[in-house]
Order: structure tokens, then sequence, then C-alpha cells
């Protein structure tokens, strides 16, 4: 048979040509970065993390519900004072609340977003005069007006609220107040006992071991008591 040549490489050169490629991207990397001087480094570094984060891009024309929500302070002396904050909704919990849900809200509006973003009371109803704008208000107004894009939102519950209309038509119920300085002190009496239908650790078992043990007396107390009533009659009959 003819000899043909081969012309596969052996591994071991593949490897080594790997290797050395490997080693070229490393140098001209290093050179790379060395050459560039740290302020600009790490402008580049703040010009990424400046695409992502808080600046979602939300658009200034977005659909957005801004509420009345009647809370509560509880003050030094245990008292509770009223306090109504403006806070936005999204579009999952007006869907909730124009079901029927029980509800804090007196009072929801809608507006665009650019408008909520400037916090002038001016452009709100009369109702909202005697609010307070909530915490990290720009933030809560950008996650709720993003919930407004979905496709469900805009299709069936842009007529809750219409644009640039007020509405009270909820059900405002204040059974379970809004502590807005509540403080959960968490204690033992907080603790939830198993119930015995779905006992794991044997508690039965030995609430039975206990009670039957309390109801038979013990045998050697017995046999104690008997041999020290016999050895104060030796001693009383001597």
């Amino acid at each position: 048979l003819p000899h043909v040549q081969s012309t596969r490489q052996s591994p071991y050169r593949l490897c080594n040509a790997q290797r050395v490629h490997s080693q070229r991207q490393l140098i001209s990397l290093k050179s790379f970065t060395s050459q560039q001087p740290p302020q600009s480094r790490c402008s580049q570094i703040k010009t990424q993390a400046g695409l992502h984060g808080d600046d979602w891009s939300t658009a200034p024309d977005s659909y957005l519900t801004l509420g009345l929500a009647h809370c509560f302070e509880k003050k030094d002396d245990g008292k509770l004072q009223d306090k109504f904050v403006i806070e936005p909704i999204t579009a999952n919990s007006l869907e909730c609340m124009a079901a029927g849900a029980k509800t804090c809200f007196k009072h929801v509006t809608s507006l665009r977003f650019e408008e909520a973003m400037t916090k002038n009371r001016s452009i709100l109803p009369d109702t909202f005069a005697e609010g307070l704008f909530c915490e990290d208000f720009d933030f809560r107004c950008g996650a709720s007006a993003r919930t407004w894009q979905r496709s469900h939102a805009q299709d069936n519950l842009l007529d809750i609220v219409p644009l640039g209309q007020n509405k009270s038509n909820f059900n405002y119920n204040l059974d379970e107040k809004r502590v807005l300085n509540f403080e959960n002190v968490v204690d033992d009496s907080d603790n939830v006992k198993q119930d015995m239908s779905i006992d794991v650790y044997g508690r039965q078992k030995d609430d039975e071991a206990d009670a039957s043990q309390q109801a038979s007396p013990n045998t050697s107390d017995i046999k104690v008591t008997e041999e020290a009533e016999d050895e104060m009659d030796a001693l009383l009959s001597a």
C-alpha cells in the first residue's frame, strides 16, 4: 500500500500553540491597561455602571397612579396619630382594590410619570393637600410605572382610574391600621406549639410515660419508707 502522510497535528503541538496564543493575549491586555491612566479606567467603569442600576429608563409619559393612604404614627404615650401619605400604586394592587379588597387608600388619582416626579401639589387634586410624600418616592414611582407597561395592565386596567381623574369608590377600611413607626419585637410568646396530630417529635409518648409514672407509686420509695418505719419501731421498743 502506498504511504500517505497524515496532515493531522499531534495533540502536543496543538496544546503548545494554544498556550502561546493565550500568553500573547495576556501580554497585549497588560500592555493596553498599563498605557491607560487610572482616571480613564475609573471613568470607563463608572460609564458602564451608569447603564444599569437605578436608571431603568422609565418613559416620561408613562401612566401612573398615586393614592392617599390613611396611616398612623405611634406617639411616645402610645396613642396613634393620623398620618396621610402620598404613594404610588402598582397595577396589580389597584386591580385588587377595584375587586373590593380592603384598603387604606381614601383617594386615587392618575397622571404622567414626569408629572409625579415634580412633586408639585398643585397638579394633584385638593384631597391630596394634607398628604406627605412617602419615602423613596422617586424610586417607587419608577417601579410602579413599569407595572403599568405590562400588556394586562394596558389592556384591562387603565379604565379603573382614567388619566387625569380622581376616584374614591374603593373599599376604604381601617380595621387593620398601618402604623408607620411600628417595631415588631419577637419574644417567646410568639412561638406556635405544634399540634399533636402532626407530632413528629414523640411528645405524646413522653407525656404518656410521665403520666403513668406519676400514677403508679415507685416501689423503691415504698421499700425505703417501710425500712425507716421498722427502725423507728425498734428504737421505741428498746
